[in-house]
């Protein structure tokens, strides 16, 4: 009877790694194909993020791509790992909590960083954290307020007199029907938030962020307890001095996408959470350049660079988007990286290498650098790049973040200071070698 009750093991697959063979029995295939659907739409995905293979004997296979988090179907919660972490390894959700509050909902405060605390980071808590960072920013001034249409009768009139019912006025010529908007706190939006807080409140690990929100949803008492229709919920727009409301938003409608909180034997679970993985790693790499560009007085900059000059037939410059650009004081380029979200070989691929080149040529950089993530400690490895049109040497770093280092408090420092020596050139002086023709070869997996 106890093997009745308990809960069933979630199934861990890992982004990128090797098909989870399960009985189709045991998973709800419907609803998986429709959070397929949701999550490919949501996320701008070419293909399924959860392939499913039917390979006969009431088998399948589950293979996930492009996106890491936790969704849950049916009664089953899917756990991706980020394909340079193991799946088997628990502290990737740590990992993957702090990327998230930086590059989702700011930086995780530093009374947060306890081992305790360490301990009790979940899905959830990410989840709340954000609401939370958000909750606190954007409603500094008070939530948004919105009209409300009423339609009544009365002596006098307010608003507007209401045509529709000229036979009632007829009828009773000392009631004025009219139509009247009323300004109110009870807006979708405001509904939305405390809906969500509800929720998160029944999901936290940490007592405290539950405590939190609960406090959210206590100040929002006044409005209704029903969230706005998904549709609704999706039109909600906020002003310029609202804005810090959208991440608390966004949470709101990915709860409400997902139906809210499935309770389980016990246990609270979001039926789903999904990242664009390229994308989160892309938006942390930018963070942490940024940290370490104002350590060293300089700033970072996106976006796209134009140059060569049509010199014959018809066309436009030649243009290249470097990750980040580095500037000095004085907004002079200094540096580049484009962040790779790739497994390093010993070499990186050929079209990564030209377009970090030829951003580095093009704006005057000698130090360029490819960052990947790694699971451990690795060496970063530096090739001279000479021109045979002369001119000074460019060096080409391969650099590797290991972000597995972030399940310690001291991890984000540690990373950031692994792309101050890079800036500083301290990897010059032990490591260089040639790049020889074949340097750009295919000695990568992605």
């Amino acid at each position: 009877m106890a093997d009745t009750l308990t809960a069933p093991l979630p199934i861990e697959l890992q982004e990128y790694g090797a098909p989870v063979v399960r009985h189709a029995e045991d998973l709800d295939l419907r609803a998986l194909a429709e959070a397929n659907k949701r999550w490919k739409r949501a996320l701008g995905l070419s293909g399924d993020p959860i392939r499913v293979e039917d390979i006969g004997d009431g088998l399948v296979k589950l293979r996930a791509e492009a996106v890491t988090g936790v969704v849950r179907v049916g009664g089953t919660d899917i756990e991706i790992a980020p394909k340079f972490l193991s799946a088997a390894d628990d502290s990737w959700q740590t990992v993957l909590w702090r990327i998230l509050t930086v590059v989702e909902g700011g930086h995780v405060d530093d009374n947060l960083t306890s081992a305790h605390e360490l301990e009790s980071l979940s899905m959830p808590d990410l989840l709340a954290e954000m609401f939370l960072a958000s909750y606190a920013r954007g409603a500094a001034r008070g939530l948004p307020r919105g009209y409300l249409t009423e339609q009544s009768t009365g002596g006098t009139l307010r608003g507007s007199l209401d045509l529709a019912r000229l036979g009632e006025w007829v009828a009773r010529p000392w009631d004025l029907p009219y139509v009247a908007d009323l300004l109110t706190d009870d807006t979708p939006l405001a509904r939305l938030l405390r809906w969500s807080a509800e929720c998160l409140a029944a999901t936290v690990i940490a007592p405290g962020r539950a405590r939190a929100v609960r406090e959210i949803a206590a100040g929002l008492s006044h409005v209704g307890r029903q969230p706005p229709h998904l549709l609704d919920a999706q039109r909600i727009s906020l002003g310029i001095q609202h804005q810090g409301l959208e991440a608390a938003r966004v949470v709101g409608l990915l709860l409400l996408e997902g139906s809210g909180v499935h309770h389980a034997s016990g246990d609270h679970a979001l039926s789903g959470f999904l990242w664009n993985s390229d994308v989160i790693y892309e938006n942390y790499i930018y963070w942490l350049c940024q940290r370490a560009a104002s350590r060293r007085g300089e700033r970072v900059n996106k976006g796209a660079v134009k140059f060569g000059e049509v010199i014959a037939g018809e066309g436009s410059k030649l243009e290249t988007t470097p990750d980040v650009v580095f500037r000095d004081a004085q907004g002079t380029p200094v540096a580049v990286t484009d962040s790779k979200y790739k497994r390093l070989g010993t070499r990186p691929k050929a079209p990564d290498t030209y377009q970090v080149l030829t951003a580095g040529h093009v704006l005057g950089c000698q130090r360029i650098s490819l960052t990947y993530p790694v699971a451990q400690d690795r060496e970063p490895t530096v090739w001279r790049v000479s021109s045979a049109l002369g001119g000074k040497d460019v060096e080409l770093t391969a650099l590797p973040l290991n972000l597995m280092s972030l399940a310690r408090p001291e991890g984000p420092q540690a990373l950031i200071d692994s792309v101050v020596s890079w800036l500083d050139g301290d990897l010059f002086a032990t490591q260089q070698s040639g790049l020889d023709d074949g340097a750009a070869g295919a000695d990568e997996s992605s």
